[in-house]
């Protein structure tokens, strides 16, 4: 499983690869029954990397396991589904983490503001 400090290699602005600097993670990974995959653990993340150009991304992905892994987690293979609140768990871990510049987070706030 891929830890902080890690090497990946999705290709992105030329640059395939990437270190990993963080990641925000649920604090228990979505459980449910599937007719077809049996029992599901669904657990994404938000994962900040940097390149040696010191370009640093967001890269949205999850891992799964379901009865049919043998309860083994998978990378998933695609950008994840998320609730609303799934996802703002995610942000808030990813906040509380300092993935995002201040800049950011005052534009963010500003969006946020009511009127």
């Amino acid at each position: 499983m891929a830890k902080v400090g890690s090497k990946v290699h999705p290709w992105y602005k030329g640059t395939h690869e990437w270190e990993i600097k963080d990641i925000a993670r649920l604090n228990q990974p979505v459980k449910y029954r599937d007719s077809q995959q049996g029992d599901v653990s669904y657990d994404p993340r938000i994962i900040k990397l940097q390149n040696a150009t010191n370009c640093q991304v967001l890269w949205f992905t999850y891992w799964l396991a379901t009865d049919k892994t043998k309860g083994l987690l998978k990378w998933g293979q695609g950008s994840p589904m998320l609730e609303e609140f799934t996802f703002l768990e995610l942000m808030k871990q990813a906040i509380r983490s300092g993935f995002f510049s201040q800049d950011f987070l005052k534009s963010l706030a500003n969006e946020l503001r009511p009127g």
